[in-house]
């Protein structure tokens, strides 16, 4: 047969997947340089840490990954940082964020 896969090999599929990886990461860091350029480094990095949610919710919903009281505790405490850096921020706009 004369298709992709005939040419490529089996292997196709997964060099565009990698491939799409690399250049959503690309393009991830390179929004990230400019937000840290633009914000403080502290909640920028606070931000910067729901990858490790977001990789977590993608690993339970769309693998069918077993979880783990670990991964849901880290999850949650990485949220919860955020969260109450945002409300900190919110409530009291100069204290923290002068140092």
């Amino acid at each position: 047969s004369s298709g992709i896969n005939a040419e490529y090999g089996d292997c196709y599929n997964e060099r565009v997947i990698l491939s799409a990886c690399g250049v959503g990461a690309c393009i991830a860091l390179t929004l990230l340089n400019k937000g840290l350029s633009i914000e403080k480094s502290a909640p920028a990095t606070l931000m910067r840490n729901m990858d490790i949610v977001l990789a977590f919710i993608v690993q339970v919903f769309l693998f069918n990954e077993e979880v783990e009281w670990r991964s849901v505790l880290g999850a949650v405490l990485i949220v919860a940082s955020a969260v109450s850096v945002t409300l900190e921020r919110a409530l009291c706009p100069n204290y923290f964020w002068q140092i």
